[in-house]
């Protein structure tokens, strides 16, 4: 809407003691609205002495465009690419660095978010693309234990935190780095190799609880069992070896059920296997743990001797495995490593269980509890939601974590639990024996275990 204002004649009304005989007065046309009370006023109430050069113009903008508010105009779309930002920043730690330009962009391309994404509901497309992570970035409001009194988080507090129940999940501190990725992989979505492939990797489980002891002296730990295979420093002196249990081992030769090459095979396969489901979680934490064990010149849990060369699967010195309603109460851990891998597969209580029921959990699985916890965020890792295997990467040296009591009413079922790691002690270990600082070092790989229990055959 356009108001025009021209000039007419000379008035003839009475002149005052200027002379107004050139003075042009404003004359408004009746065809014309009065000016709407929004609208400030364009012109003063006195017309001014000064006549106008010329004839002018005036066209009010529309009210919208008038500032109706003392507060700083926001740009369109600055708060959506502030938190694309932060989402990039939160998932940058997991993706595997890369030199290529082109293949960064197509990393870029595949980042996503529940917030923006949608998906798919044609399969073969799915197949083909990037998942969809759903990033949570934590508020400061809740960046702190709402109950740090309660040794054993109860299930009532645990209302109060974000719950991770299924698909793809980051949490970071907003504006910080991130402290955890978690997938959820349902048994029925996987292929029948997948499904072979956790089932070995759980009877080897099965079968290394027949060389080596429960662990006895985990500090966190208030409930359950726990083993360790793989390197670990000796307890009593500079010297380091592989977990065995030389009675255990002595018992198995007599019932001749061991092999030495059967036996690093296994290991080998296993390690190789749980090597690969962390570059597919993960391959930035995946390069994070090969870096520390090569420059700390650490033996791979799948070596059963030492030195030996790397291979490209190598990434973790030994791991531990839980069962049985293993907890523990709220702690940091104080390995080589930053980023720990940790991984939980839902199975049938082999205690309990018959010949016939199969080694994975089935749909009547009901454990319940044995949540995954971060106090100082107030996250928690829901594992009853999703039957099948949830996969994690978090940063166990920086924030507190807990396992949390976890039960099968009907006794059927139980939960495996493993995570790879490196000892900083075994880190000190290796530093002695390269640098000969240690007298009477010894090292006891498979060789120097099998002689150990032959001389108590």
């Amino acid at each position: 809407m356009c108001i025009l204002f021209f000039f007419g004649p000379q008035s003839t009304s009475e002149p005052s003691s200027h002379s107004l005989s050139h003075q042009p007065h404003l004359v408004s046309s009746p065809q014309l609205p009065s000016t709407p009370p929004q609208y400030p006023q364009l012109l003063p109430h006195t017309v001014s002495s000064t006549p106008p050069a010329s004839p002018k113009l005036y066209c009010p903008l529309h009210p919208q465009h008038y500032r109706t508010s003392k507060r700083k105009r926001v740009r369109p779309g600055k708060n959506v690419k502030r938190w694309e930002l932060k989402k990039k920043t939160a998932l940058q730690p997991f993706q595997a660095t890369s030199t290529d330009p082109s293949q960064e962009q197509e990393d870029e391309k595949g980042i996503s978010s529940t917030h923006s994404a949608t998906q798919s509901n044609n399969n073969n497309t799915n197949n083909n693309q990037k998942e969809k992570i759903f990033v949570y970035l934590v508020p400061p409001s809740h960046q702190f234990d709402p109950k740090p009194s309660e040794a054993i988080t109860t299930q009532q507090t645990l209302q109060l935190y974000q719950h991770f129940t299924h698909g793809t999940c980051v949490a970071a501190p907003r504006g910080e780095p991130p402290f955890c990725k978690v997938k959820y992989v349902p048994f029925d979505t996987m292929s029948a190799e997948e499904l072979q492939g956790w089932e070995k990797l759980v009877c080897h489980f099965f079968d290394r609880t027949n060389y080596v002891a429960a662990v006895k002296n985990n500090g966190p730990q208030v409930d359950g069992s726990m083993w360790a295979d793989g390197w670990r420093k000796g307890s009593k002196k500079e010297s380091f070896g592989r977990y065995c249990s030389v009675g255990k081992l002595v018992k198995m030769m007599l019932l001749a059920n061991y092999n030495p090459q059967d036996e690093a095979a296994s290991i080998k396969e296993a390690s190789d296997f749980i090597s690969i489901q962390l570059q597919h979680l993960a391959p930035g934490v995946f390069e994070k743990y090969r870096e520390t064990l090569i420059e700390n010149n650490l033996p791979s849990m799948s070596h059963m001797e030492y030195p030996l060369p790397y291979d490209a699967l190598d990434f973790a010195s030994f791991l531990t495995f839980t069962m049985f309603d293993f907890h523990n109460g709220p702690h940091c851990d104080t390995d080589a490593n930053h980023w720990t891998l940790v991984c939980w597969i839902p199975i049938f209580n082999p205690r309990n269980c018959s010949e016939d029921d199969p080694i994975l959990a089935d749909d009547d699985f009901d454990m319940l509890g044995g949540q995954f916890t971060f106090r100082d965020f107030q996250v928690c890792l829901d594992l009853n939601h999703v039957l099948g295997v949830a996969l994690c990467v978090f940063r166990s040296r920086d924030y507190t974590h807990q396992t949390l009591p976890g039960a099968s009413p009907s006794g059927k079922y139980t939960r495996i639990g493993f995570s790879g790691q490196m000892s900083e002690a075994m880190s000190n270990a290796v530093v002695a024996h390269i640098n000969g600082t240690a007298p009477f070092l010894e090292v006891a790989g498979q060789e120097k275990q099998v002689s150990n229990a032959q001389k108590k055959l």
